[in-house]
């Protein structure tokens, strides 16, 4: 027994509280940090802490992060960092579930990665500290957002892919074809199959020719601002008679107008 107790004189086993008090002094790149141990070394002394990483991790605690300290053999020569622990208060939100089915990523700065592992409700999201966010629910949908409100949705239930963007106008893609609605809702266009339909309070269509046929056009277009004078003086002109004005006379054969300036070769249709 006494050989056993000489074994151990000078020993520390087990776990120890301590804090980060840097981590950039590591000229190796292995992951060590530095820490104080308080309940060994005194308030004021720095030790340097090898890490204890799980295969294919590689996170390192930021400075003035919590962590647990083990010496390999007990020998406080050789300090190994083993893991961190949140005070109270310093949880991540989603932490505060109970039972606590989530499993939470986060960084210094407030990225995070959460992976939710409730029954029915199975998700993962990729956020930014700004409230970016990449979501994948459990039916594979996925949701991307920035952080001004505008969205990507791909529906899986719905087999639709959206964009809205954060004043909310809309562009929404099926298998029906396209819709486009304009953040009022009052303003639409709809591709779908062979048929374009726009609805709206005004439709303006500006360009040098706009053709309203998918075949080369029949007749050319009436301008009818133009043409209003000409016809208003055909329509009331009356001829004098013995017995008074007479009535407008009937054209003996169709009316021909002059092609100009009255007929538009901008647009035409069929």
């Amino acid at each position: 027994m006494l050989d056993d107790l000489r074994h151990h004189v000078g020993k520390f086993y087990g776990k120890y509280s301590g804090q980060v008090v840097a981590n950039d002094q590591d000229p190796d790149n292995m992951g060590s940090i530095v820490v104080t141990l308080p309940s060994i070394f005194g308030a004021d002394a720095q030790i340097t802490a090898r890490p204890c990483l799980p295969y294919g991790h590689f996170f390192i605690p930021a400075v003035g992060a919590m962590v647990w300290v083990e010496f390999e053999g007990g020998d406080k020569d050789y300090a190994i960092w083993v893991g961190t622990w949140y005070p109270k208060g310093a949880t991540p939100a989603p932490a505060d579930l109970s039972p606590p089915d989530n499993r939470i990523i986060q960084t210094a700065s407030g990225h995070t990665i959460e992976i939710m592992d409730k029954a029915g409700e199975e998700k993962i999201v990729i956020r930014h500290k700004g409230n970016a966010f990449i979501s994948i629910d459990k039916n594979g949908s996925v949701l991307i957002a920035n952080q001004t409100g505008s969205y990507v949705q791909l529906d899986t239930d719905e087999q639709t892919a959206s964009f809205v963007e954060q004043h909310g106008n809309i562009v929404t893609m099926s298998g029906d074809g396209i819709v486009i609605t304009e953040k009022g809702g009052k303003t639409m266009v709809q591709l779908t199959d062979d048929t374009v339909r726009i609805t709206g309070g005004k439709i303006i269509l500006q360009a040098p020719v706009v053709s309203l046929t998918g075949d080369p056009a029949a007749e050319p277009t009436f301008l009818t601002t133009s043409l209003a004078p000409l016809w208003n003086a055909f329509a009331l002109h009356v001829h004098a008679t013995a017995l008074g004005p007479s009535g407008p006379p009937t054209p003996p054969g169709p009316l021909i107008l002059p092609g100009q300036p009255y007929l538009s070769s901008g647009t035409v249709m069929k």
